[in-house]
Order: C-alpha cells, then structure tokens, then sequence
C-alpha cells in the first residue's frame, strides 16, 4: 500500500502515528503541570494556619537527618463545625466551638518506614495539666487548645510530642472529596441513630453492604457515629456496645483507607496532590515548627508505603461513671507496652510485649524459672499462674495480626513452641502456656498461625479450642484494633 503525500511530497502521517504524538503531547503536558504543582507547592504548604507551641512541644531525639527521624505527631481532628454548611446535620445545635472529637497521635520511624496509630479515647478521665483537677481528655484542648491537651498527654502517657495538626470538619470533608470518594466495606446496612430522642446526630445512613463509596460529606458521618446501628437478618435496628471503642476503631480503619488512596493517588496524580493541597489551606492548623520541607520529605519517603502495614492502637480503658457521666479510665497495665513503642522503642524490645504465663501441673517451676529469666531481659513483671490446660508443650498465644509480637516472646524461649492465635487478647500481648511436658521426639514448632479470630489456631492447621471446657481463658479485654473486610479482597 502506498503512502499519502502532503503537498511539499512529505508522508502523511497515519491516524495511529498521530494519536502516538497526542498521547506524547499530553504526558509532557501533564508531566510539566505536575511539576509546577509540585514546585509550587512549597510556597502553599508555608500558607497553612500556624500556632505557636515552642513551650508545650518536645524536641524529637536522635538524628534529624533525613531518613533517620522519629517522629509523634499529635492529629486532632476538632469538631467546630463554623465552616461547615448551614444545614449539615452535624452542624446542628453547634455555635462553632473547637472541642476535640478525634485524638491520635502517629509515630513516624523513618528508619524502618515504620508508622503506628494510637489513638486516645475522647471521654479518657485523667488529670488535666496545669489544672488541681480531673476530667475528660478532650476538655483540655476544649479550655486550653492544643498547648494544655499536648501536656497532658505527655503528663499522664510520658508520649513525647513532637509536632501538632489539627483538621476540622469542613478540612475532613475536602480531603476526602480531593481523592474522588473512600471505598469502605459494610457487613451489613448502617445507620447513626439516637434511640433516646429518635434522631440522627450525624445523618448517617448506609442502607446497602458490600463495598461503598464515600463522598467527604457522607465519610465524616460515618467516622464521627456516636450511635451506629446495623440492621440484622430479622429486619431489626441493633446498637453496637462500646460505641466510643467502636467509634475509634470505625475512624482508624478509615484512615488506612484514606492513608492507601492518598498514597497511591496523591503520590502519582499531581492534581490530586494539588487538591489535597487546597483542602488543607483553609481548614488545617500546623505547629509552627511543622516546615514545609519536613511534610515534603515524610510525603516522599513514605509514598511506598503499605497502608497496610499501619499498625493501629487504641489505648486500653474500661467503662465507668463520675457522678452522672460515663467515662472511661486507662488500663496501665494493657496499656503499658502500647505507650513504650510511642515513646521510641522499637517493635522487637521487650517493654513492647505485655507477656502472661499460665501451667498446668507439673509445670509451674518451669514457668517461674522462665518468667525471672524474661524479667532480666527487660520484660517487666509478669503475672504466672495455674490452669487446668489440655494441651501438651508450650504454646506461644497472641492476638489478631500480632504474630511478630508472638514471635519476639518465642526467640527468647529455648525448647520449642507452638504460635497459636486466639480472640480476646490486649494489644501486644502475649500469653506463655505451659501444657503437659511432651518427649523430645513429639515437639514441633510451629510458623505463623492461620486466620480465624475466634477459636485458637495452630500453625500446622489442626484447629484446637482455645478456651476449651474445663481450660482457663488466655485472657479477657478488647481486640487489637478493628478488623474489617476490605473492598480490595
């Protein structure tokens, strides 16, 4: 086949060789647009809102070299609602107050590419720094801004606070709405609703399940339900137990959400990134000494990162009463080895496991002698005590997803070990069972176990009880987190 000619005898080029050229054009085009947005995108960040916390911040420690910090950043997310719109159900019955809804403070270890999530339940009682006074945790930045509720986190946890942002609601919602919608997965259909006056707080309402999108608006509902229900298989409303523990769980699930499209879009769109830029200007507050050139590197060294790999913390507290207020109160205990990872520890040192040791007859002096050799090598104390447990050797227990906090207990255990998962356990906490001695020749160690949440799970995929009849429970007290089904399965 021939060729066209143009007039001056050149080729014609052909359509393909044309649409070759247009996609060129529009890589360069858009390659140029990102990198003035980027470029310019220093200048923008410095117009962020600032507030001065040179006394109330502490100086991060160790290396501020590039690649070798280790950060905690204090994120409140405030629940002024002054910029939201006149008729947002969340905006009801509020004058544009600033009282701290959402309270996290996110460790940052560039060494590792390590992040971690802990989030302090709004309604913890403690004592309030520079008040002869107790009350809710979220009171301090409500009568102190962030400066009074810093110290008393660092007061009452011993978490040093590094750097400080604050998002609003109208921030929230912008954030979302840059990256195009949130995907989350619902069991079964939701809603937000207050049995006590038949209204919604937030007007949340999701009436399918499966994998939903959520819109900025409709995803600050759903983090901010304080009476979230879903509907069961008879057609029945039913409210969820622990709200304000499920509430925390519900907001960091959606944060890995947010935390893995921002990474994959904002990281690689350009206009993304610029429109997360635009819904940070007006509704996000930075500490003074948060410098453009450290949000730009994190972003950068970080933009790999798995959102998966998020480890996620609430601190542990149990439910009580103040005269006529429910409050919540910390476990020290449960919360111990958390609090340790956020003041530097890493993931692998003894004062981040919370370890446990049960026996059955027989096997109590074995167990003793372990505990006083787990005690020298940083452990802390650890509680031992019978149990009228059925299996045989020893069995390394851990929570949901913590097989290497399992795994840091069972490098320090010479004979060999099962792992076993159970439900029911504090985060990074393990128990050490000692069952009936077994001969040499018929121990085994076992790898990672399988995934059921319930029931204990062996690694070799033989299914055992974990709290069988007549056995002792490992231990009682809330899960490591909120696990849910992700809309990528």
């Amino acid at each position: 086949m021939k060729s066209r000619s143009t007039s001056d005898g050149q080729p014609r080029r052909g359509w393909f060789q044309r649409f070759l050229i247009l996609v060129n054009v529009s890589a360069i085009l858009t390659a140029l647009a990102g990198a003035y947005i980027i470029n310019n995108s220093y200048g923008r960040i410095e117009s962020i809102e600032r507030v001065a916390l040179g006394g109330s911040l502490t100086p991060a420690a160790g290396s501020s070299r590039p690649g070798e910090r280790v950060i905690n950043v204090l994120l409140v997310g405030s629940d002024s609602a002054a910029t939201l719109d006149d008729d947002d159900p969340i905006g009801l019955e509020r004058q544009g107050e600033r009282n701290g809804d959402v309270i996290i403070v996110a460790h940052i270890d560039e060494r590792d590419s390590s992040a971690a999530l802990v989030s302090i339940p709004r309604d913890l009682w403690v004592p309030i720094a520079g008040r002869d006074r107790e009350a809710k945790i979220n009171s301090a930045f409500a009568v102190g801004g962030p400066a009074m509720l810093i110290e008393t986190i660092e007061q009452n946890f011993g978490i040093p606070i590094n750097h400080y942002v604050n998002v609003d609601f109208a921030g929230f919602q912008g954030l979302v709405d840059a990256l195009g919608e949130v995907s989350v997965w619902f069991d079964q259909p939701a809603r937000d609703w207050n049995t006590r006056t038949n209204t919604s707080q937030t007007g949340f309402q999701m009436l399918e399940a499966g994998c939903q999108p959520l819109d900025g608006p409709t995803a600050l509902a759903y983090v901010r339900s304080r009476y979230y229900q879903t509907l069961d298989d008879d057609g029945v409303w039913v409210s969820e137990q622990a709200s304000d523990l499920n509430r925390i769980r519900r907001q960091q699930d959606f944060l890995k959400q947010v935390a893995a499209k921002a990474i994959n879009s904002g990281s690689r769109n350009p206009f993304v990134f610029d429109g997360l830029i635009d819904a940070a200007i007006e509704h996000v507050t930075l500490d003074q000494d948060l410098s453009p050139s450290l949000l730009l590197d994190l972003g950068g060294a970080f933009r790999q990162f798995d959102s998966n790999n998020l480890q996620a913390y609430s601190l542990p507290a149990e439910f009580g009463w103040v005269g006529s207020s429910s409050v919540l109160f910390l476990n020290p205990d449960q919360a111990e080895p958390i609090l340790e990872l956020f003041r530097g520890a890493r993931p692998t040192d003894p004062r981040t496991v919370r370890v446990e040791m049960v026996h059955t007859s027989g096997t109590g002096e074995a167990a003793d002698a372990l505990a006083r050799s787990f005690l020298i090598r940083g452990f802390g104390d650890i509680r031992v005590s019978p149990a009228p447990l059925l299996h045989s050797g020893i069995e390394v227990r851990y929570g949901p997803n913590e097989a290497s906090v399992a795994q840091v207990v069972a490098d320090q255990i010479a004979e060999p070990v099962r792992l076993v998962e159970v439900g029911g356990l504090p985060p990074r906490s393990v128990v050490v069972a000692f069952g009936q001695p077994v001969a040499p020749d018929e121990a085994t160690v076992s790898e990672t176990a399988t995934d059921d949440l319930t029931d204990a799970v062996p690694a070799d995929g033989s299914k055992t009880d974990a709290n069988a009849p007549g056995e002792e429970p490992a231990a009682v007290s809330q899960d490591s987190g909120f696990s849910a089904a992700s809309c990528g399965r």
